[in-house]
């Protein structure tokens, strides 16, 4: 089992779109604050824009930009690269080599979800870091007292991102789709999942004539807040893990490696 994860961890390490993904990690994290000062740059060129407030502060906490690590786009690149990530042997056929030495195939699927921990925490330390490149770059950063709470928080978000990743190697190794699975990265990253959570709220609440909002125990949903509650965020995404890695393991199983 060790010698698979050290291959899938190589593997990733050598693919080029984790490479091309991680460098837009990077990007994208470090343009937040550059991008934010040149707007208000136009903004002062348009009359009358004096009276209006300025788009950055003269200094922002250290816990600010931890918990600005799950930006929109790194969360998308995040799940592009593991669905590249998850079906890269199999779309080469690699993976008949790789399970058929393998005392049980589903031994691929947890050691691809090990590798996808590691593969997760690069891409929000990459994130972070350019985030916090250009943010000082423009503004001043001081430390605060809620570095610790924040990096609570931080690790509860990595576990519902673990959750939602779960999702795409199911669909990816185990019902061997790519392209489903990038297009439920896409749904579930760009927040288009609240118009069905949407929907459902409002089909729920007149059948049982009360209001519901499914959308408080969505992982997505609980992903983009910065301070999500321990419940119902540690269960969600404790359950999302148990279910979805177990049913990954067992269709992958029980499917002929082709």
């Amino acid at each position: 089992m060790s010698n698979l994860i050290r291959m899938d961890l190589y593997r990733m390490r050598k693919a080029r779109s984790f490479k091309v993904c991680l460098i837009l990690a990077f990007i994208s994290g470090f343009c937040m604050i550059p991008s934010a000062k040149a707007f208000t740059m136009l903004l002062k060129m348009i009359p009358d824009s004096a009276s209006m407030p300025p788009l950055l502060p003269e200094s922002v906490t250290l816990s600010s930009v931890l918990s600005d690590a799950f930006p929109l786009a790194n969360v998308l690149l995040i799940m592009f690269s593991a669905c590249y990530f998850f079906y890269a042997d199999i779309e080469h056929g690699y993976i008949k080599n790789i399970a058929g030495q393998m005392p049980k195939k589903g031994y691929v699927v947890l050691s691809r979800f090990i590798a996808l921990a590691v593969h997760n925490l690069l891409f929000i330390a990459v994130g972070i870091i350019g985030n916090l490149i250009g943010t000082v770059l423009f503004v001043k950063v001081t430390a605060d007292g809620d570095i610790l709470k924040t990096l609570g928080y931080l690790a509860l978000r990595f576990l519902l991102l673990q959750g939602i990743c779960a999702v795409l190697l199911l669909v990816t190794t185990s019902l061997r789709s790519k392209v489903f699975g990038i297009i439920v990265a896409f749904v579930v990253g760009t927040g288009a999942m609240r118009l069905i959570y949407m929907s459902i709220d409002m089909g729920l609440g007149m059948l049982l004539k009360k209001t519901i909002s499914i959308e408080k125990y969505m992982p997505d949903e609980l992903l983009g807040q910065t301070a999500p509650a321990v419940i119902p965020a540690l269960p969600v995404a404790l359950v999302m893990l148990a279910v979805f890695l177990f049913l990954a393991v067992r269709v992958f199983d029980r499917r002929d490696v082709k």
